[in-house]
This record gives structure tokens, sequence and C-alpha cells, in this order.
């Protein structure tokens, strides 16, 4: 009998294995080859551009990086002239907001990847679902699901607690939905953040911070991964309890802790960047959210470059009106959140220096944030906060990558995932050319800006 049974098994195996190399070429289809010729190559590392690099993607990856001649190109590989222009790795949005609209949007400014750090659970991971299986045009997406919030939480579709023992349910329902980490909003007091933190470590879940009633230091040797909007750093900086109790508002709580920048001085400023930095904890300062409050009276705004990618029904971005009745601020608060300007770029200047790490982010779509554009936004406002170019562009590469733990991404090298930006220009000289963008590649295709425009003008 076991002789019988042996005999069939062999003939099965047999029969499947001449079905499976008979049509093995579609089942295992020819390489697809490019080779990108004569660019300066900016990998993501922080060092400067290499001159004629030759960069060789293979079904989806980077095979090789050398420079122009030092290997031939294999043949039947399709051959892209990039001379004169320079390539970056495809930026990362380290804070994001996702709405389908914009998937391709991200991709036209050279975004293709971004940390989405709140939406209805259901839909944002069906939309993280829909985009990394390729069937929407659009970024690689991770996503912490709905925001854990105190309670009332802020949002409807946050998730409130109340106890330590509501806290670590929260985290065990998102690991169980499926969530990529975590992210606590402003109602999250100590006593909750602290089983909250413990729960997510054993699930391996990390957590990001948008903080109210916690301030950044404590939230930092806590154990948070990121700090989003530089947000309780006035509040480790003043050791002030009453920029807490103003979290108890959502509103109140926004407006007193963006007034309060200005009133820090260089020191305090100075002193709580060490001390930050010392806990490894990221800094994602989204400092284009700052500037658009400080803005947000300009009308022009709403019609710079970068919003004629923007739906005009498109509410997330173009609502100004509405949150001006909801926050009711006036020239004074303006005027306010202007001064606090210096005091914000400071602080990311000193938190560099004190060798602290800086993801880009840009917390778009929101008010005047424009999905992919604000981003370039963002690593403009950095070098003027101090960076230079190359850190910025790390910022939004690399950086990013190292916050998602995602070590195939932000930078181009043999081995990663070819996601890559072909520049017209050198963004080392003037962080302004990221903006000019000539080509995209995600996953190794290859796509160009203006015809993805086409297909939603």
């Amino acid at each position: 009998m076991r002789d019988r049974t042996s005999a069939r098994w062999h003939v099965g195996t047999t029969i499947l294995f001449l079905l499976v190399t008979a049509g093995c070429d579609r089942v295992f289809p020819k390489d697809h080859i490019i080779a990108l010729e004569g660019a300066a190559l900016i990998d993501g590392a922080g060092g400067a551009p290499k001159p004629d690099a030759l960069i060789i993607i293979r079904n989806g990856h980077i095979a090789t990086v050398t420079r122009v001649n030092e290997i031939p190109i294999p043949k039947g590989a399709e051959r892209i002239n990039v001379v004169g222009k320079t390539i970056i790795p495809g930026l990362i949005d380290a804070h994001a907001h996702v709405e389908r609209w914009a998937a391709g949007r991200y991709i036209a400014w050279g975004v293709t990847t971004v940390r989405d750090l709140h939406g209805g659970t259901d839909t944002v991971l069906a939309l993280r679902n829909a985009m990394n299986l390729g069937s929407i045009t659009g970024p690689r997406m991770f996503t912490a699901g709905a925001m854990i919030d105190g309670v009332p939480p802020t949002y409807a579709n946050a998730t409130g607690v109340a106890t330590a023992d509501q806290a670590r349910r929260a985290v065990d329902q998102h690991a169980v939905a499926g969530v990529d980490y975590l992210k606590v909003y402003t109602k999250i007091t100590p006593a909750l953040l602290r089983p909250l933190l413990d729960e997510a470590d054993k699930l391996r879940l990390p957590v990001a911070a948008h903080l109210g009633r916690t301030d950044a230091l404590s939230a930092a040797r806590a154990g948070v991964v990121s700090i989003e909007h530089m947000s309780g750093v006035v509040q480790a900086a003043t050791g002030d309890p009453s920029y807490a109790v103003a979290h108890n508002s959502f509103l109140a709580g926004w407006t007193t802790e963006e007034k309060g920048w200005a009133g820090l001085d260089s020191g305090a400023v100075a002193r709580t960047a060490r001390a930050l930095a010392q806990t490894k904890v990221t800094i994602v300062p989204t400092l284009v959210v700052h500037e658009m409050l400080s803005r947000l009276d300009n009308p022009i705004l709403l019609a710079r470059p970068g919003m004629e990618d923007v739906p005009n029904n498109a509410e997330s971005v173009r609502s100004v009106p509405s949150l001006l009745r909801r926050t009711g601020w006036r020239a004074g608060d303006f005027a306010a959140f202007r001064r606090s300007r210096q005091r914000q770029d400071q602080f990311v200047r000193e938190y560099k220096r004190a060798g602290g790490a800086i993801a880009a982010g840009s917390d778009a779509a929101n008010q005047l944030l424009i999905p992919g554009y604000s981003l370039h936004e963002e690593m403009t406002l950095l070098v003027a906060a101090g960076l230079t170019p190359l850190e910025a562009i790390t910022a939004a590469t690399r950086r990013g990558a190292q916050l998602l733990h995602a070590d195939s991404l932000g930078m181009i090298a043999q081995g990663k995932v070819a996601d890559l930006v072909v520049l017209n220009g050198n963004p080392a000289e003037n962080i302004a050319a990221t903006r000019n963008i000539a080509l995209v590649m995600i996953r190794g295709r290859v796509i160009r800006p203006d015809s993805l425009r086409a297909t939603w003008k």
C-alpha cells in the first residue's frame, strides 16, 4: 500500500513539474532591467552628490550603483539618459493624513512612502492595502489607524480611553486590526501613557505622540518613538503645568502652546533640545504646519503653487474659513504665532546640533497643506531653520525610513527597493530644486508627473 501511494505521489509531482516548467515564461518572466545613466547621485546617506552615476534596477530593486563606464550595462536593459540631472531617494512623508484623492498627488511630487497618523481604522487600512497592493497608483503606506486619545476624544473617529485597562485594550484592538504603529493624542495623560506604552511594547508597536497633557521630555523618557509637531516642548522647557490644563480643550491647548513658543528664552530652548536628544526620540517638527498657522489670514496661500493639484472639493485643504470660524483666531493671534516661529526654528537647529534625529513630515491633507507638495515646503523650512540641503533631504528620506523600521527604503544602494526621484536641478545647491521633477520611480516603475497629472485633469 505504501509503495502504490509513493508511486502516485511521484507521478503527481512529475506532472506538476512538467506543467509548471512548460509555462515557465509566464510564471517567471524575464528580468526587467532599467539603467539610469549619468546623473549626480544623492543617495540619502548624507554625503555629497556623486557625479556620473549609473544605477541599474532589476525587477523593482536596485541591483548596482556605480559610475558610468565602470561596468557594462546588461543587454536588453531600458536605458534612460539622465545626464545633467540629480537623483535622490523616493521621499518619505513622516507625518501625513492620507485621503484617497491624494494618492497620485504624492507620487507626482516624488513622495513614494507615507507615514499616516490618523484616519478611520477600517477605511484607512483598506486604503493602505489598496495602495500597497498596487490597485491604486500611490505611495507605499504605513498607518496608525485611529489615534488613541483621552475622553471625550477630540475627533469622533479616535479611540477614547479613560483608564489604564481601557488604554491597554485600545492597544490590543489596534494590534488585531493590523496597524503598523500607534499614535497618541493631546488628552493622553502620563498616567494613561505608561500602561499604553507597556502594552504597545509587548506587542512591538511603536508609539508616535502628538502631546498636550504630557510634556515632551516625560513622553520621550517613557518611550515614545517620535514627537509630532514639536508638541509638549514648550511645557517641557517651562515646567508650567498650565499648558497641560489648557489641553483639556483642544483648541485652547493648541492656541496656548502655539503662542507659548514666543515666550521661551534661547537658553531654555537649547537645554530642552539637548535633553530630548539624549532620549533618542525622533522629532517630526512639521514646520510647515506652524508656518501655515502663522499665515492663515493670508488668502494668497490658497492660490500658491501646488494648489492646482488640489481638487476644488478637497475641503480638508481648502476649508480655511471654517477653521477660522471654529478657532476664533484674529490678527493678534496670528501675530503671536509669527513671533513663535523664531523659537521653533531655533529648537530644530539646537536639536540637530545635539545629534537628535529629525524626520520631515507635512501633516497633509489639512488646511493649506498640500499632499506631496508641502513636504517640499517642509524641506525648505528645515533649511531656513539651520539644516543643510543634504540634511533636509536625509530628513525626508533615510530618517523617515529609520522611523518606520523600513530598511529597504530611504536610500539608493544595492538591494534597496527602487524608489527614487530624478530632478532637473541640484538640490544640494538649492533645496527648491526638489520641486522640479523629471520622473519618479516607485517599485521600479517609471512615472512621469505630467502624464500622471493628465489622468486627473
